[in-house]
């Protein structure tokens, strides 16, 4: 793929990932537990993974992060967002490496581990191991959302790589979906 298209595709994921950011901030202002959110803002991080590359995946969650802070305002949420997406990032780099997992356990694996970095970061703000208490109802729900998002993913990555990107195989051992 031309870096032109690669460019113009981070800009539109980057767009797609802030707009679900805030679909997500609305959706989840009911929910008593802090931190819980479905991870839909984190679909075109792990599309841009398998489709353009981890520099881009990379560029895309960081950006996210830190433009959602201006959105929302919450500097103390971008501990939690970084280290959260870092994790989640490495994690799934490392497992679509792997030529026997699928797209499907690395969406789950990232997001297992995008709610460890949480966890990090609350015990860093915190000074405390507290918030391990709440790690297996979290890791549970996680990777419930791992699941769930999964399904769009899916259909979109297929979507992309059929309309937009002819230079990507979807069959191929190292992008197994």
């Amino acid at each position: 793929m031309k870096l032109q298209k690669k460019i113009v595709l981070t800009a539109i994921l980057t767009a797609t990932a802030l707009i679900l950011s805030y679909v997500e901030a609305l959706i989840s202002s009911g929910i008593v537990i802090p931190g819980i959110k479905l991870g839909l803002s984190n679909i075109p991080v792990v599309i841009a993974l398998y489709i353009i590359g981890l520099p881009y995946a990379t560029v895309i969650g960081i950006i996210k992060c830190f433009i959602s802070l201006l959105i929302f305002g919450r500097l103390s949420s971008l501990l939690y967002s970084l280290l959260g997406i870092v994790c989640a990032i490495i994690t799934m780099n490392i497992l679509k490496k792997l030529k026997f997992v699928s797209l499907f356990s690395v969406n789950v694996g990232g997001s297992f581990t995008h709610i460890i970095g949480q966890l990090i970061a609350a015990s860093i703000m915190l000074k405390s191991l507290d918030p391990w208490t709440l790690f297996p109802l979290l890791g549970a729900l996680s990777i419930i959302s791992g699941i769930l998002t999964y399904i769009p993913e899916f259909y979109l990555m297929k979507f992309i790589i059929k309309n937009y990107t002819k230079e990507v195989d979807i069959n191929a051992k190292n992008n197994k979906i």
